[in-house]
């Protein structure tokens, strides 16, 4: 079986009405054993084809195959590690944390010990793994790609920032990566890398305005002796293992970043300013109305800016060459915000016992608490949605222009529309469903059989998922 198999791939770009063709039907694989170099000028196309072959990219037309299955599918990067040119890594975790993030993607990682000893990064272990230097970002990026144990590396630009003992150190490793068996594809223009190479690869492939130019074979001695590489999928345990570090590197950024749970939470201490003059159900109503509004702009706001924040940096374009499945990372994100939801509600909620002096028993608290939780699900996810679809900036504004829409169709009377129109709206609405569940927690009277209000959310949170895992696969994300 060939690792990558290339069929007729064609890659057009259309920007601002015009369309620019980077890659004209090429054609070409890879084996088990080969070390194959991708060879060509600036603006050639071998970024680009990197990119489709790793699922960055979607082709115009043609196929690509990887470890027989298409590059969209997990399955075919359980085996791989790539390196690539351009990423950024989360900046409130360390070195340790972020590989053993990246091994728990893995059903037979590498032991940690073994990857920090091939980079040489042991006395760098609690460092930030954000504020490296140039050649220390690539050493641990190898670390990432290693991560895995993987039967074949893709490196692109791997030497590019190395010192002279970084890049000894980088070829010391390949070497013995080939002895062990690995299929290495590697990109390059450093002049200095082909001393190495002319004794390591087995073929050259040259690209030239989007084509191939030559396919040459330089040392076919060099195969290596592969062992049968089994395709094997991730068992459950090594996804619940995924999920567990992922929820954790998710809870450490956020606690090592004060300022947004401070934001969060001196918001939500402003609900001890709220009057309890007003009447009872006005009170109690009053408290539901800005719990529902400080989960909802925290669920939107907050993670819809982390996500477009990850994708604009580069950090999602690793993921994806990972085999962690998109429902994994998503719901990593949505089970940490909702803890921090939850304790933000336990503080309003304590408001409206002591300071608006709301009755109800044990019982109904947990009504009402888990009603407001439940229910915010589906705009967490819609979050996740718009991070993946807009820019940092463009999800402010978006939060803002939802607020109106919110209050809009939420159930509030509406004079300027038709009452059949407001119908329409409010039932077509999340927004309304919300706040008619958080009602009915409160016994203050609601609309609809409840059943109605439940299947609402779920219509709704399933529609936003669907957008948002189709969103973090989507195409062309990295142009």
């Amino acid at each position: 079986m060939n690792l990558i198999e290339v069929s007729k791939v064609t890659k057009v770009f259309s920007l601002e009405n015009q369309t620019k063709q980077v890659l004209n039907e090429i054609s070409f694989s890879i084996k088990p054993g080969e070390f194959v170099v991708l060879r060509g000028n600036n603006g050639s196309g071998k970024t680009t084809l990197v990119n489709m072959i790793l699922g960055l990219l979607k082709p115009t037309s043609g196929e690509v195959k990887l470890f027989g299955y298409s590059p969209d599918d997990p399955r075919s990067k359980i085996n791989l590690g790539v390196m690539l040119q351009k990423v950024s890594v989360p900046r409130n975790m360390k070195i340790k944390e972020l590989i053993n993030l990246l091994r728990s993607y893995y059903p037979n990682p590498l032991d940690y010990e073994k990857i920090v000893a091939a980079v040489n990064l042991e006395a760098k272990q609690e460092f930030w793994a954000s504020k490296l230097s140039g050649g220390e970002e690539k050493r641990l990026y190898l670390a990432l790609a290693l991560a895995g144990n993987p039967k074949m590396l893709i490196l692109d630009e791997p030497t590019t920032n190395l010192d002279t003992d970084g890049c000894s150190n980088f070829w010391t490793q390949i070497k013995e990566y080939r002895k062990k068996g690995l299929t290495i594809l590697m990109i390059t223009n450093n002049q200095s890398d082909w001393e190495e190479l002319k004794h390591l690869a087995t073929r050259t492939v040259t690209l030239s305005n989007g084509e191939i130019v030559e396919d040459k074979i330089i040392n076919s001695s060099n195969k290596s002796k592969v062992k049968n590489i089994d395709n094997q999928q991730n068992s459950k345990s090594v996804m619940v293992s995924a999920l567990f570090e992922q929820i954790k590197a998710e809870s450490l950024q956020l606690v090592r970043n004060p300022l947004d749970l401070l934001g969060i939470f001196g918001l939500s201490s402003l609900a001890f300013l709220l009057d309890k003059d007003i009447g009872k159900d006005m009170a109690e109503l009053s408290m539901l109305f800005f719990a529902g509004l400080i989960l909802f702009i925290f669920s939107i706001e907050r993670l819809g800016k982390r996500v477009a924040t990850e994708r604009i940096e580069g950090w999602l374009n690793l993921l994806r060459v990972t085999p962690l499945p998109p429902v994994i990372y998503l719901a990593a994100k949505v089970i940490v915000a909702l803890m921090v939801l939850a304790s933000t509600l336990i503080l309003i909620l304590s408001a409206g016992a002591f300071k608006l002096e709301v009755d109800h028993n044990f019982f109904g608290w947990l009504s009402i608490f888990g009603s407001l939780i439940i229910g915010i699900i589906p705009f967490a996810i819609l979050g996740l949605a718009l991070g993946y679809l807009f820019k940092p900036k463009s999800v402010d504004s978006i939060v803002g222009l939802s607020l109106p829409l919110a209050l809009m169709t939420c159930g509030l009377p509406l004079p300027f529309l038709a009452s059949r129109l407001e119908n329409l709206v409010t039932f077509l609405s999340p927004f309304y469903h919300y706040a008619q569940l958080a009602l009915w927690s409160a016994e203050l009277g609601y609309e609809e059989p409840l059943f109605f209000h439940v299947i609402g959310l779920l219509l709704a949170g399933s529609m936003f998922g669907f957008v948002a895992i189709w969103a973090f696969k989507r195409q062309d994300v990295v142009s």
